[in-house]
C-alpha cells in the first residue's frame, strides 16, 4: 500500500534525515515537501495525505498555524498531524494537543524515536496493517554526523568526528554536549546542530548550501539541549573558524566554530542553565 506523507520544515537538513529516515524503513511512501506551513497549505489545496510530519518554528505560517488550519478542513481533519519541534515545554504541548496534534516528537531525535511515532500514527489511521521494530540506533539524540550523513563510509565519520573534535580549544575536557542552535546574524539565521560545547566555544555542524556566516561576523545564538525548552539560552558570539567535515571539496556540511562574547560571570551562568546545572557562586 502507499503511503502519502507531507513533511514540512524550513530546515533542509532536517528535511533530508527525515526522508531518509522514513525511505529505509517505509519504503513504500511516497514523500512531499513544504519549507514553511504557506507552502505546505498550497499543497494541501491539491492533494490529500495519509500522514503530516511538520516543524513548529517556520517562517510565514507556522506549524501550530498549520495544524489549526488542518483540522478546520473536512478534507484533512482526520489526518494524523504529527509535529516536530524543540519547543517541548508543557504549554506548548499543551497548546498543540488543543490543536488537534496527533502526536509530538522532540529534536533532537533519533530515527528509532521517529520511526516509532510514525507507525503508531499510521496504524491508529488503518494505513499500516503492523508495527515493525525499529532496531539499529539508541534512543535519544542522535550524533552530528549520524543526523546529517548515516550511510558515510567509517574512515568519513572517522575524519570528521577528528575535525569536529579539534575544532573546539576544550574539546578534550568538555562535556559531549548535544542539542540544537540557531545562529542569527542580520536579517538571516541557520539550523545547527551542537557538537561541541566547551567552556569559551561551540562547534556546530550546518549544511553548506544554508546560508553561512563570514569568519569573524558577531552573531546570535540561540541554544537548546534536546526538548528542554525551559533551557533555552541566548548568547552572543563570532565566528571563529569554519571547516569542512568532510575531507573532500564538495564536502556537504561544515562545521563552525564560535567563541562566546559574554563576560565570564553571565556566561558561566548561562552554560550552566544549558546543561541542567547550578552554577557555583
Amino acid at each position: 500500500m502507499k503511503i502519502r506523507i507531507l513533511l514540512t520544515d524550513d530546515a533542509v537538513f532536517i528535511r533530508d534525515l527525515i526522508k531518509r529516515t522514513l525511505k529505509k524503513f517505509l519504503p513504500q511512501c511516497e514523500i512531499l515537501e513544504a519549507s514553511d506551513g504557506k507552502k505546505a497549505q498550497s499543497i494541501l489545496n491539491k492533494t490529500s495525505f495519509d500522514l503530516i510530519l511538520s516543524d513548529w518554528e517556520m517562517p510565514g505560517m507556522s506549524g501550530e498555524e498549520l495544524l489549526t488550519w488542518v483540522r478546520a478542513h473536512d478534507k484533512h481533519a482526520q489526518t494524523p498531524f504529527i509535529m516536530i519541534t524543540s519547543l517541548g515545554d508543557k504549554s506548548n504541548i499543551m497548546r498543540a494537543v488543543e490543536a488537534g496534534v496527533s502526536d509530538y516528537l522532540g529534536k533532537p531525535f533519533s530515527g528509532e524515536e521517529l520511526m516509532q511515532k510514525v507507525q503508531k500514527a499510521l496504524h491508529k489511521a488503518g494505513k499500516l496493517n503492523t508495527v515493525a521494530p525499529v532496531g539499529g540506533r539508541s534512543t535519544g539524540a542522535f550524533s552530528s554526523l549520524e543526523i546529517f550523513n548515516p550511510n558515510a563510509e567509517p574512515s568519513i565519520l572517522g575524519s570528521a568526528n577528528t575535525l569536529l573534535n579539534a575544532g573546539t580549544a576544550n574539546a578534550a575536557t568538555a562535556p559531549k554536549t548535544r542539542g540544537t542552535g540557531l545562529i542569527k546574524w542580520q536579517d538571516r539565521q541557520l539550523k545547527c546542530m551542537i557538537k561541541q560545547l566547551g567552556v569559551d566555544d561551540m562547534v556546530l555542524v550546518a549544511r553548506r548550501s544554508d546560508p553561512c556566516p563570514g569568519i569573524l561576523q558577531t552573531v546570535q545564538l540561540e541554544l537548546s539541549p534536546g526538548n528542554d525548552v525551559a533551557r533555552l539560552v541566548h548568547l552572543e558570539a563570532y565566528v571563529h573558524a569554519i571547516a569542512a567535515v568532510e575531507k573532500k571539496p564538495d564536502a556537504e556540511f561544515l562545521a563552525l566554530t564560535v567563541r562566546f562574547l559574554a563576560d565570564a560571570a553571565s556566561l558561566k551562568q548561562e552554560l550552566a542553565a544549558f546543561r541542567g546545572e547550578t552554577p557555583n557562586a
